[in-house]
């Protein structure tokens, strides 16, 4: 059995994060529509350090670990989802000690987050390679990848001069840069990328799904509680209440799995394949929650006057970002038999 206190420090971090988010969602649609988060909220952003939850203090960031800084992350998207995942995607990164401008993508094809079959290859002190989709931070002064080198996986760090972006559209998250990345120059080996830094990238994603699974979980209740038809309000129906029982019960479950891999992960113990399960339950918990809202909302699911159709998109770019669920539970598997999946690095 797995337990979880907050200590008050986190409990303060927690509460800034979450009125953060409060004070963002009257921006979400100005967000969405701009394609950009508005300046002053980035700034805000900056200055409540919340870009740097899981930094070390040595590195300027708050020092939080993998469990408290992501009760943040999810409280923060599910108070603005698009505002907050464009703000902290492209730093998930800093799970493992990397500054701002971390960029880990798909890679195409079912790749996972950090995929090295997306192209990047460590050869001496050069790294080479293409990245098909990533979430980018806006003007990156280096970057952090996983290449495939001789012996291993290996986390690199490249100047700003060996990265080439070229933005890429997409149909979700639009706040949020998403870009191809072409890498050719000098690579700074910062060490091997194993098991635990695999774990730690996954519980990181994962919040990001919790944030979406809950925003559209609190929406639907609240169109069900409101929403007439035949003369009652349509929660109370049977199809409509059932179905919001099992979005419930899904996005908590999901919760409670990734909770359990977080702690388990602090505690020093071997979480990987109970990371990665994490993950995957997330990204089905957030598609059913935001899927289930659009259809609870009828035709009004599909109009901008609501945000569930936007949330649905973003779902599902999301997923394309941080690695499909079928690779994610290949890996879990085939790890049990002490052997990583095909492509997942």
């Amino acid at each position: 059995m797995f337990r979880f206190d907050w200590d008050d420090d986190s409990r303060a971090v927690a509460e800034l994060g979450r009125d953060f988010g409060r004070g963002a969602a009257a921006q979400e649609r100005e967000a969405a529509d701009a394609g950009a988060v508005p300046a002053a909220l980035r700034r805000q952003a900056e200055e409540l350090g919340i870009l740097d939850l899981m930094r070390s203090e040595e590195q300027g960031g708050l020092g939080l670990g993998a469990l408290q800084a992501g009760h943040v992350v999810a409280a923060i998207v599910a108070e603005a989802p698009t505002i907050g995942t464009s703000l902290l995607l492209p730093e998930a990164g800093a799970a493992f000690g990397a500054p701002q401008g971390a960029l880990f993508a798909d890679g195409g094809a079912g790749a996972l987050g950090y995929r090295r079959a997306a192209g990047i290859l460590l050869d001496g002190d050069r790294a080479a390679g293409r990245i098909a989709f990533a979430a980018a931070p806006p003007a990156p002064s280096e970057s952090w990848l996983v290449a495939a080198g001789p012996g291993g996986d290996r986390l690199v760090k490249l100047a700003s001069a060996a990265v080439s972006l070229t933005d890429t559209p997409a149909m979700g998250v639009t706040a949020m840069r998403r870009a191809a990345v072409a890498v050719d120059g000098a690579a700074v080996d910062q060490g091997g990328f194993g098991a635990a830094e695999r774990a730690a990238l996954f519980l990181g994603y994962a919040p990001f799904f919790h944030g979406y699974g809950r925003a559209a979980l609190d929406y639907a209740r609240r169109y069900a509680a409101e929403r007439k038809a035949f003369g009652k309000v349509i929660g109370g129906f049977q199809a409509i209440g059932f179905l919001l029982a099992d979005v419930a019960m899904e996005v908590e479950a999901a919760e409670l799995l990734w909770q359990e891999a977080a702690w388990r992960y602090g505690q020093g113990e071997d979480a990987w394949r109970l990371a990665a399960d994490a993950l995957r339950a997330a990204k089905d918990a957030a598609y059913f929650a935001a899927n289930s809202c659009v259809g609870i909302l009828g035709g009004h699911g599909f109009v901008d006057d609501h945000p569930a159709e936007r949330w649905l998109r973003d779902v599902e770019t999301l997923s394309a970002l941080t690695g499909n669920r079928a690779a994610l539970g290949q890996a879990a598997a085939q790890t049990a038999q002490a052997e990583e999946a095909d492509g997942v690095a």
